[in-house]
């Protein structure tokens, strides 16, 4: 028994507390056991979660806020139990309760409001002792208000105290003098940049004959271009020439001739026939006959 209870301890001669490495925490938070202390309801799946149900929460310290200048405020964080969202509340001290901060809403069937809390601790606010240091703790921030404003008054007028109503007229003038000359600066440089001065400005007139030239050129060479474009054009719709067939290109035909003319050139034979006779005759036939 008293080894499942682990009561002793041993420690061995070459422990050294100092190698044992920190638990890290994350930005600060502790995981604190705790119950919740009002009913909410999730904002997430309107789930409602009971006063007292206990969760493990993270809980943190709000950063630059303190109650009254003394008291610390801390945050904590739960999930819902049935669709896991976050839950974010606060403690506070105001009310020596806790306010809701994202995640949930608070029931407006709860038996406690705050109203009534509120009035039953006026009622016995009288008599009680932390209630009437809370008002002396406001108080007292309140009176240290005023005098840092009083003290910020004194310390303006001593300034202006020194001040006589020569040197202030004086500094009037100034003033007004430099806004003066900034006023004429801007009008010449309007008036320079605008307008000009007439000796500075000077007109040149055109000749008619080179506007004509110019506008000939312009002319010439509109038309040259649109003659360009217009063959260009006319060249890419033109078809390609058909291939020619090397045969057919080979083939001369011949005109035919009348008879009148064939009998003229060549007289009737008288039956004899020779070589060199037929052999014109074959040369001079017509080739268009399709016979």
């Amino acid at each position: 028994m008293a080894e499942r209870k682990v009561i002793n301890k041993h420690y061995p001669d070459d422990f050294d507390p100092s190698k044992i490495p920190r638990r890290r925490q994350h930005k600060k938070q502790m995981v604190v056991r705790m119950m919740l202390p009002m009913t909410v309801r999730c904002a997430a799946c309107g789930e409602y979660i009971g006063r007292g149900t206990k969760f493990n929460s993270r809980k943190e310290d709000v950063a630059g806020e303190r109650y009254l200048g003394a008291v610390q405020v801390f945050r904590f964080y739960i999930r819902c139990s049935r669709c896991s969202a976050e839950i974010v509340f606060r403690t506070d001290p105001a009310s020596a309760g806790y306010a809701l901060e994202s995640g949930a809403t608070r029931p407006s069937y709860e038996p406690w409001p705050a109203a009534a809390e509120e009035a039953g601790r006026e009622e016995r606010g009288g008599g009680d002792a932390r209630t009437a240091l809370e008002g002396r703790c406001r108080d007292a921030r309140r009176e240290m208000g005023v005098d840092a404003a009083l003290e910020e008054m004194r310390s303006l007028k001593s300034r202006r105290a020194g001040v006589t109503p020569e040197q202030l007229l004086e500094s009037l003038r100034r003033r007004g003098e430099a806004l003066a000359e900034l006023e004429e600066d801007d009008e010449k440089l309007i008036s320079s940049i605008a307008f000009g001065n007439a000796k500075e400005r000077s007109l040149r007139r055109i000749d008619d004959g080179d506007d004509e030239d110019d506008e000939e050129d312009f002319f010439e060479s509109c038309l040259a271009r649109a003659a360009m474009a217009t063959t260009s054009h006319q060249a890419k719709k033109r078809p390609p020439p058909p291939p020619r067939d090397a045969v057919k290109s080979l083939v001369v035909s011949k005109k035919r001739r009348p008879e009148s003319m064939d009998q003229a050139a060549w007289p009737p034979s008288s039956g004899k026939t020779t070589a060199s006779n037929g052999a014109l005759q074959v040369l001079c036939c017509n080739y268009d006959d399709e016979e």
